[in-house]
């Protein structure tokens, strides 16, 4: 858990990694607001993916917080949840400074 993100994971029997995302209506009432932050979420965990393990289903839960938060502040927070998480495989560091 982090200011902004909430993650949680559990093995799966696919031998895929598969990720879902939580916006809740709390966090804003308008659809495509709640929508817009489920694009960042996801464009923010597909730079990790490479650098998963397989056989996962992983959750984020975006907090209040989130709703203000740029593509670059959700980047480095899945980071400090993933790596929390033990779930990086170690590999070179991934550059998420386009």
């Amino acid at each position: 858990m982090s200011p902004l993100l909430i993650l949680a994971w559990m093995p799966n029997d696919v031998e895929k990694i598969r990720v879902g995302f939580v916006v809740s209506g709390r966090i804003s009432k308008r659809a495509v607001d709640r929508n817009h932050i489920k694009r960042l979420l996801s464009e923010a965990m597909r730079v990790f993916l490479p650098r998963l393990p397989t056989g996962l289903d992983i959750v984020v839960s975006a907090r209040q917080k989130a709703s203000m938060a740029d593509l670059h502040t959700l980047e480095q927070d899945m980071l400090t949840l993933l790596r929390k998480a033990q779930l990086l495989e170690a590999r070179p560091e991934v550059d998420t400074h386009y």
